[in-house]
């Protein structure tokens, strides 16, 4: 049986050693031989920063060395000669790319202790209701107030292998520009052990609300990085589209809609937005979250609705609570994009959240139809590196020569056997460097 440990040398970063029955490996002598010794004498020069010996690897025969220098894998084989700055002991289990949670709201996470859900009105639709008590606590939001929660949010993300995530921060009348500037806080805060993404989100449309427009121009000036509309928030959902693709096409940005979230079977807002993309030259750079719709739809429809985002290259993303067969299997057995998605932590919108991406892994698969070991790890990888297509971030992502090394160990052989068994994350590695292991952060956010 073995048994992990971090030593710390007190001469440089903490090498991880593999104990069976109570004897060190020879990565005892290796760090041994470390000590005292200066870089050149160690032999290191221009050596890995990062080596994980006995990796099992998706679809690679038998177990790998993993090399790391500069943030990124410059080498996978059999056995690597060279030390490691830092190495780690996979001892065989499943070294995948880190996952990409891409539809979070950290601007309203972990606000819970704020909201009564047992005093929600039952007479009001949900969408409604949730509207309504989240405008009641952001008119009490402050920046540091939003960046705060956000880190934290962060912090749970990376302990639970997300590498990378993406979070929509709300401009309306009632917050303005608060949500954006907290996540934007948090996102340089946070910069060395997780990527955020800051969708600039116009939840309030334009119909009602003239100052929307002005609000996204400058919540994109500010930084952000995509742009993001809600159709149904207008009375003319195309319009609202239309409104969104302007600005994207003015600041080249992306774009992420919240669509067809009334579980009916409209507003179909789905087939437009694809339509539009190929208008507008935008294929690949649309996501549209939650599309409800389609289980609700006829099934021409639906199936008319999966070719057309086909043919645009619009990436799918669902929150894993219904419809799994019409949202995520059919979409996915018809070549579309298909990922998952934490959405919100804790807040008006919904009382859970644990931010990790293997726990809704396990959501998505009891609620759809899928069984088999080959199934299940294609819905691993959808979780990482479906989510990266989904963001423009899938060509640097992935366990290969030549990708940043955002990756994470699991205390599993497979994609299936992690979810099935909710492995443990024994490592997560982002840009070369261990930033948590078995669940504990080793890294802090700078202040």
């Amino acid at each position: 049986m073995g048994v992990s440990a971090f030593v710390d040398t007190g001469i440089g970063p903490r090498y991880h050693l593999c104990l069976t029955q109570g004897r060190p490996d020879s990565s005892t002598s290796l760090l041994q031989a470390h000590c005292g010794q200066s870089r050149h004498e160690r032999g290191i020069g221009e050596n890995m920063e990062l080596v994980i010996r006995n990796a099992t690897i998706a679809g690679v025969p038998g177990v790998k060395d993993i090399g790391v220098r500069d943030g990124r894998i410059v080498e996978i084989s059999d056995r690597i000669e060279l030390r490691g700055d830092e190495e780690v002991q996979a001892m065989g289990f499943l070294v995948a790319p880190g996952f990409m949670d891409v539809h979070m709201h950290l601007d309203k996470a972990l606000t819970l202790d704020r909201y009564d859900w047992s005093k929600r009105p039952r007479d009001l639709p949900p969408r409604q209701a949730a509207l309504e008590a989240s405008n009641e606590l952001k008119r009490h939001f402050t920046v540091e107030d939003v960046r705060e929660r956000a880190i934290r949010t962060a912090e749970m993300c990376i302990v639970n292998g997300t590498t990378t995530l993406r979070t929509h921060a709300e401009v309306d009348p009632v917050v303005g520009l608060t949500g954006v500037q907290g996540v934007l806080a948090a996102r340089e805060a946070c910069r060395e052990w997780i990527d955020i993404q800051v969708d600039c989100y116009g939840i309030a449309g334009f119909h009602d609300v003239p100052e929307e427009e002005e609000l996204l121009r400058k919540g994109l000036e500010m930084g952000a990085d995509l742009v993001g509309g809600v159709p149904e928030a207008d009375p003319d959902g195309n319009a609202h589209v239309d409104r969104i693709f302007s600005l994207a096409k003015e600041y080249d940005k992306d774009i992420d809609f919240h669509v067809d979230q009334v579980r009916a079977a409209r507003p179909f807002a789905l087939p437009y937005i694809a339509e539009k993309t190929i208008a507008e030259g935008w294929q690949g750079r649309v996501m549209a979250s939650h599309c409800y719709a389609l289980g609700h739809v006829t099934p021409e429809e639906r199936r008319q609705a999966i070719e057309a985002c086909r043919e645009a290259g619009v990436s799918i993303c669902c929150h894993p609570n219904a419809s799994i067969e019409e949202r995520v299997i059919e979409p996915v057995n018809g070549g579309v994009n298909v990922t998952y998605m934490s959405d919100n932590i804790r807040d008006t919108w919904q009382p859970y959240g644990n931010a990790d991406m293997l726990q809704l892994a396990l959501f998505v698969a009891r609620l759809g139809s899928w069984r088999t070991k080959e199934e299940l790890d294609h819905l691993m990888e959808m979780g990482s590196m479906g989510a990266a297509r989904a963001i423009g971030l899938a060509e640097d992502h992935g366990v290969g020569v030549g990708k940043r090394a955002d990756m994470v160990i699991f205390e599993a052989k497979s994609g299936h056997e992690a979810i099935i068994t909710q492995a443990r994350k024994l490592w997560v590695i982002k840009n070369g460097r261990v930033v948590a292991r078995n669940g504990k952060l080793l890294v802090r956010s700078e202040v």
